[in-house]
């Protein structure tokens, strides 16, 4: 294990030397996590590994939670070891990284490199939450409403579906919209719930898009603009979504363009082009 950590530290030194000779007449700088997230979005491990690991051991919780990641998912030249990963999602998740706080979340739900613990796997989500972490705030959602490890409170997990939706999160606005429209968990108020939703859609939230698309079919009496917004939300739906969504926005708007005439069909491309244009802040 020594020649193998004295071999990547010299293969570390070697990869920044090349930036320069110049470096040699003054310190190093410590390596950047930029880099090694750059070389990980790519697919190139083996240079991610090498620079996030003296950036993980010099307390960077970005990059001990990206070498987390490759211990947890055997990302060459890395072998799978789930003891490791928690020891990283533990370093990160301790300096209040929200996603290292999930994994580990996760880990002991699952006893993933840990005992099965759900009292820590449920303060590790609450903890991540606290620091605005939507994924931890949905999973809370989630077991509150189905009375997981909680005792069912469709408004307890109505508000943590309203948080999230704040903070941003798409998935939880149209879920939130829904759930105004529906009075679950909280009164019901279709006209806000519509809002949220339209809003998600305007971020480019393909679920959100798919349902406001659906709406003149669904609907007796559907006028023409209804058909023209409904085949531009489709058509961002089709452009933003992946794999069955995107299948589900080509079809629907498939659907939709056999009810419109050729001046529909154009109206709703000069609706689209107002739909993806870059907001103004």
């Amino acid at each position: 294990m020594i020649v193998r950590l004295r071999l990547i530290l010299v293969a570390v030194a070697a990869l920044f030397a090349g930036a320069g000779g110049v470096a040699c007449a003054r310190s190093p700088e410590p390596p950047r996590y930029e880099l090694a997230e750059a070389y990980f979005r790519k697919g190139n491990f083996a240079s991610a590994y090498l620079i996030a690991l003296p950036a993980g051991h010099a307390g960077d919780p970005r990059a001990q939670y990206l070498l987390g990641l490759m211990s947890q998912r055997g990302l060459p030249p890395v072998t799978r070891d789930l003891d490791e990963a928690v020891r990283w999602f533990g370093h990160a998740a301790h300096k209040g990284h929200g996603d290292a706080q999930y994994a580990l979340a996760q880990a002991f739900a699952r006893g993933e490199g840990v005992p099965v613990d759900k009292a820590r796997a449920i303060a590790w989500l609450e903890r991540a939450a606290q620091g605005g972490h939507t994924m931890s705030i949905m999973s809370l959602a989630r077991l509150h409403d189905e009375g997981i490890d909680f005792p069912r409170d469709r408004t307890i997990a109505s508000g943590y579906v309203k948080r999230a939706a704040e903070l941003g999160d798409t998935k939880a606005q149209v879920m939130f919209g829904e759930r105004l429209a529906a009075g679950i968990g909280l009164d019901p108020d279709p006209e806000a719930g519509d809002r949220w939703i339209l809003r998600a859609a305007e971020l480019g939230e393909p679920l959100a898009l798919i349902k406001l698309a659906r709406r003149p079919l669904d609907k007796e009496g559907a006028q023409p603009s209804e058909f023209v917004a409904a085949h531009a939300y489709a058509t961002f739906a089709e452009q933003k979504a992946e794999g069955e969504l995107k299948d589900q926005a080509t079809a629907l708007k498939s659907d939709l363009a056999q009810r419109m005439t050729p001046t529909d069909l154009a109206n709703a491309a000069d609706k689209l082009k107002s739909l993806t244009a870059p907001k103004r802040s």
